[in-house]
């Protein structure tokens, strides 16, 4: 038996997961709850959580159903169904632009996970710069996983 694939997923395909009916993110966080797919997870997500979850452009995904409630389920979960880094030696990474993100390249290369998982261009162009597993959710059918799973 294959070990499950143990992936970094930015905060943002997380929600995407949570609130969409169907799609790649959708399957992912399906995936996770199955414990098909181990969730590599570090305090950067949850800050990141509480940050993000004040911006309007969130608050609606999904039609406005991502509530208080339907966002503390989705903590709350996130500590059951993932494999949890609570300190990581923090790095500089000049060819990030967004300080912000550094959290999920510190704890791809920390953890050992098998890719870092994200919507965003410029942790994506890093795959080829740094060498480092960087997809899209949609990416992860070429790597074996998909909704059949």
């Amino acid at each position: 038996m294959t070990p499950p694939l143990r992936l970094v997923v930015d905060i943002q395909v997380l929600l995407s997961g949570v609130t969409s009916p169907h799609g790649p993110a959708h399957d992912l966080w399906q995936a996770a709850l199955r414990f098909d797919v181990v969730l590599v997870l570090a305090e950067g997500h949850f800050s990141e959580l509480v940050r993000v979850l004040t911006y309007p452009q969130v608050l609606v995904l999904g039609g406005g159903k991502l509530t208080p409630s339907l966002s503390f389920q989705f903590a709350n979960q996130l500590f059951q169904v993932g494999e949890y880094y609570p300190r990581l030696p923090a790095s500089a990474w000049p060819s990030c632009p967004d300080p912000k993100d550094w959290y999920l390249l510190d704890l791809l290369v920390a953890s050992g996970a098998d890719a870092l998982i994200s919507k965003d261009r410029h942790l994506l162009k890093l795959r080829e710069a740094l060498g480092l597993m960087v997809l899209e959710p949609r990416e992860l059918l070429r790597h074996g996983f998909g909704s059949a799973q």
